[in-house]
């Protein structure tokens, strides 16, 4: 499996409990550190660590846009390309019905069942074996449609109407594709991931150092706190992991698509 795909398994609420662990330890440990120096009289000034403190939180802050930008970014290409994807099938198959015979009821045949499995694919994006089997199956439907391409090729290549038909197969493949590497391969480098966790981890013990400090801890401060990093952190890991938990792209369009083929000859 590759490194970018190391998130891939680890459940939304594991997610969630890690960046709970990773912002409230660290404040834990720097309020303790904190109150021991306090009680040195060669302790460090409020303002300077004040001044440090908000700095990083700035850069975590703006560390986190960046990222739920680019995890957004992703998503809204993944909706797109569903959307793509219905109109492409539904044109080749509309298509399909000006071909001579017996190539219409063969091909609408395929596209019904290259649906069925498209609808299916989304679910198994975490799973590169089962995503590869589905994807195979995809590719054996390509090549039976494309089949009936070069017998009409070899019919009559100047043929517009296998020009349009050719035209909408490639489309329906290439967006295809697009939406295999959208969804099952493209997430946020695993790099930016442990650099994010570092800086989070470094920010939550300056704010920790700083309220110890100056005194003031505060159990349910620091509990708003975790729960707010950790919200946040966790609507950019629901963006990117295509196919899993709450925030998906809503298979709807490929559905009714489906139906409406079922419901054509």
């Amino acid at each position: 499996m590759s490194y970018e795909h190391l998130l891939d398994q680890v459940p939304v609420w594991g997610f969630f409990i890690l960046i709970e662990a990773i912002t409230l330890v660290p404040i834990e440990l720097g309020q303790r550190l904190g109150e021991r120096r306090r009680q040195n009289p060669r302790r460090e000034h409020e303002g300077p660590v004040g001044n440090v403190v908000g700095a990083t939180l700035v850069l975590l802050g703006f560390m986190m846009a960046l990222t739920l930008g680019a995890a957004q970014a992703r998503f809204d290409a993944r909706k797109e390309a569903l959307i793509d994807g219905v109109n492409a099938i539904e044109t080749a198959y509309r298509n399909a019905s000006l071909l001579p015979e017996p190539h219409p009821g063969e091909v609408r045949k395929l596209l019904r069942e290259y649906v069925e499995i498209r609808l299916q694919m989304p679910h198994f994006y975490h799973d590169p074996d089962r995503m590869q089997q589905m994807d195979n199956r995809v590719r054996s439907l390509q090549r039976a449609i494309w089949s009936h391409a070069e017998t009409l090729d070899k019919a009559d290549r100047n043929s517009e109407i296998y020009a349009l038909f050719t035209s909408s197969l490639n489309e329906v493949f290439q967006v295809h594709n697009k939406r295999v590497i959208l969804g099952a391969r493209y997430r946020t480098p695993i790099l930016v991931w442990v650099v994010l966790i570092i800086v989070t981890t470094v920010t939550m013990f300056g704010v920790g150092f700083q309220f110890g400090l100056a005194g003031n801890r505060s159990l349910i401060a620091n509990l708003l706190l975790a729960l707010t990093f950790a919200l946040v952190m966790v609507i950019i890991f629901e963006l990117d992991q295509s196919g899993r938990g709450v925030i998906n792209v809503s298979q709807q369009p490929m559905f009714e698509l489906h139906e409406r083929l079922k419901a054509q000859p």
